[in-house]
């Protein structure tokens, strides 16, 4: 009889409680005796809904002017009109990248590591999307500066690519 190979993943603890946010409040404002104690906790409950999407919707929106100015057909053509020096350029791509980063972190997602990568691309999936970076596309110093200020573990080998590697 043959036996399968199995293929063994690490994963890591989630931090995320994965059960629906309004199971989680029925469930919890079912605990709550007190109609008037249950009122004031189904009214936190929303400020801190509201709180965390005022949050994402302020980062998004920060994300799209900046993205605005470095979109790949209009941008050129958007930093001209505001006269901006490189030096200013550069401030402005750092900072669009420290508000991705902030809003992939607090979405729970993280920068796959190199060994991630390497699973991903020897998995047997029924739909298998090949993970490249084209390296003539890259700008060689964009993902360096920003990884220089802001570390981050195990980056993959392409996020600290620098000019002199072409």
């Amino acid at each position: 009889m043959e036996t399968k190979e199995k293929e063994i993943i690490r994963l890591e603890k989630e931090t995320v409680i994965p059960i629906l946010k309004s199971k989680l409040i029925t469930t919890l404002t079912g605990l709550i005796g007190d109609p008037s104690i249950r009122a004031e906790f189904l009214k936190f409950c929303k400020r801190v809904e509201y709180t965390i999407r005022a949050w994402y919707y302020l980062q998004f929106e920060d994300l799209m002017q900046l993205h605005c100015l470095f979109y790949p057909e209009t941008g050129a053509e958007n930093l001209e009109q505001q006269n901006l020096s490189p030096e200013e350029i550069d401030v402005l791509e750092q900072n669009f990248l420290k508000y991705l980063f902030q809003v992939i972190d607090k979405s729970n997602f993280k920068i796959a590591n190199d060994e991630e990568i390497d699973v991903a691309l020897s998995g047997q999936y029924l739909l298998n999307l090949p993970i490249t970076v084209d390296d003539t596309k890259l700008d060689k110093e964009f993902l360096t500066r920003y990884f220089a200020k802001h570390h981050h573990e195990n980056l993959p080998d392409f996020a600290d690519k620098d000019a002199r590697e072409v």
